[in-house]
C-alpha cells in the first residue's frame, strides 16, 4: 500500500477527464476491516454504474465474511457471519462548478445475513471533484435504516480516491467508517469503463 502513490506517479500522463458519476463502468472491490480487536473480515463487491442525463444508477452485489470475537466469562469464542447484499441506488448530479459535482441519492438494498434478512433504505449526500484529468476524489455520506429487524438509523462515511490509468482502466483506494459496531474498512477497487 505504501508504494501506491509511487505507482501512480510513474504512469505516463494521458490527457482526458474521467469521473465515477458520469461514466459507464464495472467495478470489483476487495475490502478488509481495519485495526479492530473484536471484528475481522473481508468483503467482495461487484458494481456497475449507468449514467443517465444529470443522474446515474449504481447496481451492486456484495459478499462478506465477518468473524466476531466475544469474551464470555473469561473464555473467548469466535462467531462467523456471512452475508449477501444486493443494492440499487439513484444519484442526481447537480451542475458542475469548477470541477466539483455535488450529488444526492436514494436507494434500496436487500441484505441476507446468516440469521436475519432485511431491506434497507439509503439516503446519500456527497460530491466528486477532479484533482487532475485522471485523479478524482469522492467523499460521500450514507444514512440508512432497515424496515424490519435493523430499525436503528445508522450513518456511514466514505471517501474514494480514483486514478484512471487510461480511458478504460482505473484503480480506486477507498476508506469507509460505518457507525454500526464502529467498523472501518479499507478497499481497493478495479474499474473498467467502456466509454
Amino acid at each position: 500500500m505504501k508504494s501506491l502513490p509511487l505507482i501512480f506517479a510513474l504512469v505516463p500522463f494521458i490527457a482526458f477527464s474521467k469521473t465515477r458519476l458520469e461514466d459507464y463502468y464495472v467495478g470489483f472491490e476487495i475490502s478488509t476491516i481495519v485495526d479492530t480487536d473484536n471484528i475481522d473480515g473481508e468483503s467482495f463487491d461487484l458494481s456497475t454504474n449507468i449514467p443517465l442525463e444529470s443522474s446515474s444508477v449504481l447496481l451492486n452485489i456484495a459478499f462478506s465474511d465477518i468473524d466476531f470475537a466475544s469474551d464470555n466469562n473469561g473464555s473467548s469464542s469466535i462467531a462467523s457471519q456471512t452475508w449477501v447484499d444486493l443494492g440499487i441506488d439513484y444519484f442526481y448530479h447537480f451542475e458542475n462548478v469548477d470541477g466539483f459535482v455535488p450529488f444526492v441519492g436514494i436507494g434500496l438494498n436487500y441484505a441476507d445475513l446468516d440469521a436475519n434478512d432485511d431491506v434497507f433504505w439509503n439516503l446519500y449526500l456527497g460530491l466528486e471533484f477532479s484533482v487532475s484529468d485522471q485523479l478524482t476524489l469522492l467523499p460521500k455520506l450514507r444514512l440508512y435504516q432497515g424496515f424490519d429487524d435493523f430499525d436503528d438509523t445508522e450513518l456511514e462515511a466514505s471517501i474514494a480516491l480514483t486514478y484512471w490509468l487510461s480511458d478504460n482502466h482505473g484503480l480506486s483506494l477507498g476508506y469507509t467508517h460505518n457507525s454500526l459496531v464502529e467498523t472501518d474498512y479499507i478497499g481497493l477497487q478495479y474499474l473498467y469503463s467502456w466509454e
